[in-house]
């Protein structure tokens, strides 16, 4: 990773910190003297984007490092795993913001909110969704699936700030449960956020291939290299924000072993320079067997002995 991704990383995240550190204080006031649990409820989500922006930028400094002799890969997937730990804070948020708005409605305990509450929805709403584009900007150019989440995370935010601004506005021109319903509806929002962002994490953590756009433009780079006969076998797998590449190539059986690996040199070459997310491939040669390989056969101008 270089140190300009580490370095903007590092920024983003100490920008959404800060904001969100303003927000989440304003809103809990808000919500505390305009008497509405709604807009409690988005700053404990508020109060949950500090936490998860600050796991953020801490696995961009971690998958900064290089490779070591116990992390011979390298740290890209720290990313991941932080993004499971957002994934969770974003559960917790959803659960405890939902609880809080039932127990309010079970006990009855509903008042109609005072308009602070309803100029604090409009502020968070627009402030989220101009820090959502921020960093999930950033988090493209730099290719960081932790800043990803986090941006998603801050739309989220955006999400269950619009249901407040509903359920507030609603309860104020007389129906007080709206503003717990409010908060109700803004949960759901958030738990299914958590559920897409931990099943992105568990499929990059599994070693997921890369999508099949991305395989068929490998595999074509790879046909084009020079005496490349075929491709037995062609498999990728997800490191963070990186990719690995294992490919066995078909070549003609009767060049020598230097000719083999400077053909698998090229085809590493290729790939690395048409593919800048590419963070490694290993090539293996196998010598071409005309009776299981026919398919190679025919883009073969060789003649081997049987």
């Amino acid at each position: 990773m270089t140190a300009f991704r580490c370095d903007t990383g590092k920024r983003v995240a100490v920008i959404g910190i800060g904001v969100n550190v303003m927000l989440t204080v304003f809103k809990v006031l808000a919500g505390f003297f305009a008497n509405s649990t709604a807009m409690i409820a988005d700053g404990i989500e508020s109060a949950s984007d500090i936490i998860t922006t600050s796991i953020a930028a801490y696995s961009v400094k971690i998958a900064k490092k290089p490779e070591d002799q116990e992390h011979p890969y390298g740290h890209e997937k720290a990313e991941a795993i932080a993004t499971k730990f957002i994934a969770g804070f974003l559960l917790l948020s959803g659960l405890t913001v939902g609880w809080k708005a039932i127990q309010h409605i079970i006990q009855n305990n509903v008042e109609k909110p005072g308009l602070l509450a309803l100029y604090a929805a409009v502020t968070t709403i627009c402030v989220k969704e101009i820090l959502y584009r921020y960093t999930l900007a950033w988090a493209n150019k730099i290719k960081s699936t932790a800043l990803k989440a986090n941006a998603c995370h801050f739309r989220s935010d955006s999400f269950t700030s619009i249901g407040t601004l509903i359920g507030i506005a609603a309860a104020r021109l007389g129906y007080p449960l709206a503003d717990p319903i409010a908060a109700i509806v803004a949960s759901l929002v958030i738990l299914r956020m958590a559920y897409k962002l931990y099943a992105r994490a568990i499929s990059e953590l599994m070693d997921s291939s890369a999508p099949k756009q991305k395989l068929d433009s490998i595999y074509n780079v790879i046909s084009s290299v020079n005496n490349v006969k075929g491709i037995d076998s062609l498999k990728t797998r997800m490191h963070g924000n990186k990719l690995y590449v294992d490919v066995d190539i078909i070549v003609d059986r009767t060049i020598s072993v230097l000719a083999g690996h400077e053909i698998a040199r090229e085809v590493k070459q290729s790939l690395k320079s048409n593919f800048s997310d590419i963070k490694d491939v290993m090539v293996h040669v196998n010598p071409c067997q005309p009776q299981a390989s026919d398919a190679a056969c025919s883009h073969c101008d060789k003649v081997c002995s049987m």
